[in-house]
């Protein structure tokens, strides 16, 4: 199965990947802060539950989420390189609040994440060489950095929030040895709750809902999925009938999906899979099987997974009925770029040859 980088893959191998592709888009070029940009290359934020459009003053707008009240999102402002700050877009008065800038020369800031009390995001270079996370407290407004900062020869990758905790995969390149990470962001503390045995592309993210978080791993030729209850400290492990796994998105705490891929020294087949595991019936279920490339893979609050694959041009559409997972028709928004549906709302990036629209709202249009 062959990736498709339309969207950002939350990992070092896929940041010099999405390098390249935005410098052919967008002709980044190493003097690009001497050049003024043209308001008429600014981004449009269209909010549909207030109403409101305005222009905002960033060439790019990279990683987002958002809540009821608040955007948060990597932009890039007069940057030398790719996005450079986080900024805050209030939804009521449509003022912009800058909360972080990057302290990298050629600076690459992504990954947000957002709950009803945190603020996670990544402060990296152009070239991905330190991955340098941040956290931020909503209440005190206090920023601090989730892991040592620009560590040698570790690679902390892109962490995920669960309730009052960060979770992340942290990687030593001198042995290649990776354990995933669990941080109380109110304590301080960090534990190691897994050693993995393989680190790869498909495993490298992270995915938590309910209290629970999923990751895969691979070992005697089997692909493994692991469930982790941070409250209860347990840890579940669930064989997959095939070796090389990974992309596991939790549903809720007994239902997740996940993808299947060629072994990694053979030439694409086209026939890679997304199962749908019922943990309550211990039944899995092959939805799509004729699977040879991949864009993207996104799962809602409602249980709704949507499926970007084939270049088939929108996101296919599936919902759980009776312990299985069903097609429900296609997301018919053509050219969007990164779609977030987290906290209740969806926000989708249209970058298209006129202006390029960031779109916030509570319920999609079909």
């Amino acid at each position: 199965m062959k990736i498709i980088e339309r969207t950002i893959i939350l990992s070092c191998a896929a940041i010099f990947l999405f390098i390249v592709f935005k410098a052919i888009y967008n002709g980044v070029q190493s003097n690009r802060s001497l050049i003024k940009p043209q308001s008429s290359n600014y981004y449009q934020i269209i909010d549909k539950d207030f109403n409101k459009t305005v222009d905002v003053p960033f060439t790019n707008i990279h990683s987002y989420r958002g809540n009821a009240d608040y955007i948060y999102m990597s932009v890039d402002q007069e940057s030398p390189s790719l996005n450079n700050k986080i900024v805050q877009y209030n939804r009521k008065t449509q003022k912009c609040t800058t909360i972080f800038t990057s302290k990298f020369k050629l600076p690459s800031v992504q990954g947000v994440e957002l709950n009803d009390n945190w603020l996670l995001w990544v402060d990296t270079d152009e070239h991905g060489g330190y991955l340098n996370p941040y956290f931020m407290n909503l209440k005190t407004q206090e920023i601090q950095p989730l892991t040592k900062e620009n560590e040698e020869n570790v690679t902390n990758d892109f962490p995920i929030l669960i309730g009052d905790y960060a979770a992340w995969i942290k990687m030593n390149r001198k042995d290649e040895k990776a354990e995933v990470l669990l941080k109380n962001l109110k304590t301080d503390e960090t534990t190691s709750i897994f050693n993995l045995n393989s680190f790869t592309f498909r495993n490298m993210s992270l995915s938590a809902k309910d209290g629970k978080i999923l990751f895969t791993d691979e070992k005697d030729h089997f692909g493994y999925l692991y469930l982790y209850d941070v409250k209860s400290k347990e840890i579940k492990e669930f064989k997959s009938s095939y070796e090389f796994i990974g992309w596991a998105r939790l549903l809720n705490d007994q239902q997740w999906v996940y993808l299947t891929f060629d072994a990694p020294s053979e030439p694409s087949t086209g026939d890679g899979k997304l199962i749908f595991y019922d943990a309550a019936t211990n039944h899995s279920q092959e939805v799509v099987s004729d699977i040879d490339s991949v864009s993207d893979l996104n799962s809602d609050f409602y249980n709704q997974i949507f499926l970007f694959f084939n270049d088939n041009g929108y996101y296919k559409k599936f919902k759980i009925k009776d312990h299985l997972l069903v097609e429900d028709g296609w997301l018919e928004m053509p050219d969007i770029f990164r779609f977030s549906a987290e906290n209740g709302y969806y926000i989708y990036n249209y970058e298209l040859n006129e202006k390029s629209k960031l779109i916030i709202q509570s319920e999609l249009p079909n």
